[in-house]
């Protein structure tokens, strides 16, 4: 519920404490009371809400249904209110048992008194407060917990929940939780942007989100009957931000996450499945055979329920609709929101037009200075300092302004900051010169797509010749870059670099590039229109073009050469996220090199300096289409030891898809680094080699080159090169000869700690705690799973195999909370990422701790859908767990008795795929009629232990990233 966005002149502003409630869950309160007794209990609850405002002076501004808006002229009088109407809520005898939870959310702030109600941005930030909470939690924001602190009622008090991201992704607020006697003490973190819960990756905006109230409730019931809805308009009418809004406000935790992916930098229509999947993490194909990028996506993305939004599709038209149009046929539970300017054009979409801001009538005085495109004119030209304020002389000025762009968000947005330097009359003025001159006099047929280039060449025209250049040269940037990546390229104008940073800073007061904090520091980028429209600029120059994207390759070059030795350093978490915020930039320079002739010695720098950022992200399948084409030209051997070791970067992104390949890369790398002397290359190789064995299935040929890899590096005195050295030859020794291992591992790990490098510690410590808990030490496996836990979350880490491991060891310890909070949490990332063996063990560990708390028919069914997970995977289970696995079934059958364990087992066994991983998430009741699969599929290991779906041929097949043992080596 929300006010309109309306502003109108000679109407003081005055400061209000606004009220918001609800009552949390009240869909399924109807359902499960029915109409009449439900109605009985509305009634009431209306009753106590406003016997409450009653007592404190607060006024009701708005009912809807169950949720109310008021206001008081005191912050006190509001905090009493609600302590007084959440006891009164509590006290209250409900029927049936129920419990009636509201939430509430109090802030202070700003708002005007007009003729359809109370107006201000402070009304939605109030609403805001309120929806992220909890029922029976009652929220207050910083302004009205600074005013209420020092003369809380008796027994009152606040506590601090920290800076939250609101659903408008605009200002966090900082919010804190009222507790009192009679007030609930215990509640789930909030609903906000940031809570873990509410799976997404939208990225926080600067900017409020003003108005739109009516198209998003439109589009969302669109979403809520269509799996496909394309917002379609112009460029610059604000269809990102709508889509993003939109998105925040779907976001409730019931779901798999919403999940943005940016088109935008993407070039190539046959990476928009890889870029989906990168955006959602989904894992890449495994095995022998390389699969179809939007194969495998289509197979993580099945079970999902989740919504996505596919940003900027225009230029990628045919591709964005293909993959589209498979995900809407293959998946059934996921829904898409696509912003083009044109729409895809398939079966099942819904198309709708973004309209422009809602704008004041040209002739009725009542309405100037109303709308929507009015109140983002003055937002936007106080954020700019401005001061604006609509009077009566003001606001028909303002209502001209808006009227003449049309309503266009972006147009909107230029003009407003161009009051930095020009009255609002000489704004208005100006404005009307340049649109004659641009349209020859005819406004009233101006499309809108002429009106926002005219605005925007309007505004580049009003640069001077620096900033001109500047905003050319920024045009290379993919997505956002930091002021030395500016720098770097400014001098492709002709610019002197000390000049760069003034002339970026008035570039982002003219709204012509956005400027972004992060992590303390800030990151620049340019709307796709404004882009677009400085690329054509910048093509129009010609050679400042070439000059523009070459500087702008040997800057990122240098990035990726600089964070190199980083990245085995004891500093690599923050080398790994200077280079995430730079992957974009990084592919697009490293691709552009791929494509000029004379790059090939490029690529391979890129590829060598990359290697440790693509092993701990997960970007085999980017470093083998980068890397092997280009060793296969001629000029690739002018450097021979870079050659060598682009080929070592090339084994070691092949070993999971194609083992083959990987053992020619790796033995071609060993003999050159024999013929070179290189000794670090060699040792290097021969670990490559090493692991590529244990993936094969052949750990003992694996033995003896790891071996002679490890003393050759023991010899070198390296401990970051002994410790990758040692982490695949213990693959291979685990496998083989389990006994020489733990002294082998302690050696490793003390190397990394030497070392300071974070990665290969949490690997170590990972299958180090696997080894322990297969020898039975469960103290020494708990305490190395939950090392590597901490370590892979500080890296940024998501693979799901160290909480699933995490997960054995906290049941083996008497932990089944813990136990129970990892399983899950393997099983989310498992979901997200396509990760089947990880879908399976984390099932397990649910069916087994099921069976721990005496709920055995549940863990029957449970064991049952596991063993289907793991099934579609072709592998067998391995130990510890099919250990745990026997160990549990043979318990649950002697409880139940062997007609009932294989009835549930086959139950189990028998569900679809999406009621498997829904009955492992909790989600449905194993009792609930489970679809039955085709025989072919319910072929599968049975609840006694065998297993027709291991490997016929013998091999063990367990891939360091699929199974739940070796999950993060790579």
């Amino acid at each position: 519920m929300g006010a309109s966005q309306e502003t109108s002149y000679a109407v003081p502003v005055e400061m209000f404490t606004f009220l918001f409630t609800d009552i949390e869950g009240s869909t399924a309160l109807l359902q499960r009371l029915g109409e009449d007794l439900y109605g009985q209990v509305l009634a009431r609850h209306h009753e106590l809400i406003r016997s409450g405002l009653a007592a404190h002076d607060g006024t009701e501004v708005d009912n809807q249904g169950d949720a109310f808006f008021a206001v008081f002229s005191s912050p006190r009088a509001g905090v009493a209110a609600v302590m007084d109407i959440q006891r009164a809520l509590q006290a209250q005898p409900w029927p049936a048992g129920e419990h009636i939870r509201v939430r509430m959310g109090v802030h202070t702030g700003e708002a005007k008194k007009t003729a359809t109600g109370l107006v201000g941005l402070d009304v939605h930030r109030a609403a805001r407060l309120a929806a992220v909470g909890h029922g029976g939690q009652v929220l207050l924001s910083e302004s009205a917990a600074t005013l209420v602190r020092d003369s809380l009622p008796p027994g009152a008090a606040l506590t601090d929940l920290g800076v939250h991201r609101l659903k408008d992704l605009g200002r966090p607020e900082h919010i804190f939780s009222l507790g009192a006697e009679g007030l609930g003490a215990e509640f789930p973190p909030l609903r906000s942007l940031g809570n873990p819960a509410l799976a997404n990756n939208l990225p926080a905006q600067l900017a409020t989100f003003i108005g739109r109230d009516r198209e998003l409730s439109e589009i969302r019931a669109l979403v809520e009957s269509s799996r496909l809805v394309t917002l379609t308009g112009a460029g610059g009418s604000g269809k990102t931000r709508l889509s993003l809004q939109l998105a925040a406000e779907l976001l409730d935790g019931t779901g798999d996450g919403v999940w943005l992916v940016e088109l935008a930098a993407i070039s190539d229509g046959d990476a928009v499945p890889s870029a989906i999947s990168e955006a959602l993490g989904i894992a890449e194909p495994r095995g022998n055979r390389v699969r179809p990028v939007l194969e495998t996506l289509l197979d993580a993305l099945a079970p999902q329920d989740i919504l996505i939004v596919l940003d900027n599709c225009e230029h990628l038209i045919g591709a964005c609709a293909k993959a589209a149009d498979a995900i809407v046929r293959r998946c059934p539970r996921v829904h898409l929101v696509v912003t083009s300017r044109e729409p895809l054009g398939i079966g099942g979409e819904t198309i709708y037009r973004v309209p422009s801001l809602s704008l004041p009538g040209p002739d009725d005085a009542d309405s100037a200075g109303s709308g929507d495109a009015v109140a983002l004119f003055v937002d936007r030209a106080k954020a700019q300092g401005a001061g604006l304020s609509l009077d009566e002389e003001t606001s028909p000025l303002v209502s001209s302004i808006c009227r003449r762009l049309d309503g266009l968000p972006l147009a909107i947005e230029l003009a407003a900051a161009r009051l930095r330097s020009l009255s609002l009359a000489g704004l208005h003025d100006r404005l009307d010169q340049r649109f004659r001159l641009l349209t020859g006099g005819s406004r009233t047929a101006l499309p809108r797509q002429q009106t926002l280039q005219a605005t925007v060449d309007w505004s580049y025209s009003l640069l001077n010749g620096p900033e001109q250049s500047l905003l050319r040269c920024l045009s290379v940037f993919a997505e956002s870059f930091d002021l030395d990546a500016a720098e770097a390229v400014g001098g492709a104008g002709h610019i002197e670099v000390f000049d760069v940073a003034d002339l970026l800073g008035s570039l982002v007061d003219k709204s012509l590039v956005v400027a972004e904090p992060t992590g303390g520091a800030l990151r620049y980028r340019l709307l796709e229109t404004i882009r677009e429209f400085a690329a054509d600029r910048l093509a129009e120059a010609g050679e400042d073009e070439v000059a523009a994207a070459a500087a702008h390759g040997q800057h990122y070059l240098s990035v990726a050469e600089l964070a190199a030795p980083h990245l085995t350093a004891s500093d690599q978490g923050k080398w790994f996220a200077r280079l995430d915020a730079d992957q974009a930039n990084l592919r697009r320079a490293a691709w552009h090199a791929f494509s000029d002739p004379g790059g090939t010695a490029r690529v391979l720098r890129f590829g060598v300096a990359l290697r440790r950022y693509w092993l701990a992200r997960y970007r085999g399948a980017e470093a083998r289409a980068l890397l092997m084409p280009v060793l296969e030209r001629p000029e690739a051997l002018l450097d021979p030891e870079l050659f060598g070791r682009a080929l070592l970067i090339a084994a070691m992104s092949t070993r999971l898809v194609d083992v083959a390949a990987a053992r020619r890369l790796g033995e071609r790398a060993v003999g050159l680094a024999c013929q070179l002397g290189a000794g670090r290359l060699l040792i290097e190789s021969l670990a490559i080699l090493c692991s590529a064995c244990y993936f094969a299935g052949e750990p003992e040929r694996g033995i003896p080159l790891g071996q002679e890899a490890v003393e050759r590096a023991r010899l070198l005195g390296d401990d970051v090169v002994l410790a990758e050295s040692m982490s695949g030859y213990l693959l291979c020794i685990d496998s083989v000869d389990p006994a020489r291992a733990e002294p082998l591992f302690a050696e490793a790990i003390a190397c990394t700690r030497r070392s300071g490098d974070q990665l290969f510690a949490g690997i170590l410590h990972n299958n180090a705690g696997v080894h322990a808990l297969r020898a039975g030490d469960i103290p020494a496996a708990r305490a190395h799973l939950e090392e590597a836990a901490r370590v892979m979350r500080a890296l940024g880490e998501t693979g799901p195999h160290v909480p699933a491991n995490l997960g054995w060891a906290l049941r083996e310890d008497g932990d089944p909370d813990g136990a129970g909070s990892s399983f899950a949490a393997a099983l989310r990332m498992s979901r997200r990422n396509g990760e089947g063996s990880g879908l399976a063990y984390a099932a397990l560990g649910l069916a087994c701790l099921a069976a721990d708390s005496g709920e055995w028919s549940r863990a029957g069914v449970l064991h049952g859908a596991a063993q289907a997970f793991l099934d579609r995977t072709g592998e067998p289970w391995q130990n510890p767990e099919a250990r745990y696995r026997q160990e549990n079934l043979d318990r649950i059958r002697a409880h139940l008795g062997d007609e009932q364990v294989d009835e549930a087992y086959a139950r189990g066994l028998a569900l679809s795929f999406e009621d498997g991983l829904d009955l492992a998430a909790g989600r449905l009741s194993e009792r609930q009629p489970a679809a039955v699969k085709s025989a072919s599929a319910t072929q599968a290991s049975g609840p006694d232990g065998t297993s027709p779906g291991a490997c016929g041929d013998g091999r063990s097949r367990r891939s360091t990233v699929s199974s739940s043992s070796y999950g993060p080596i790579r």
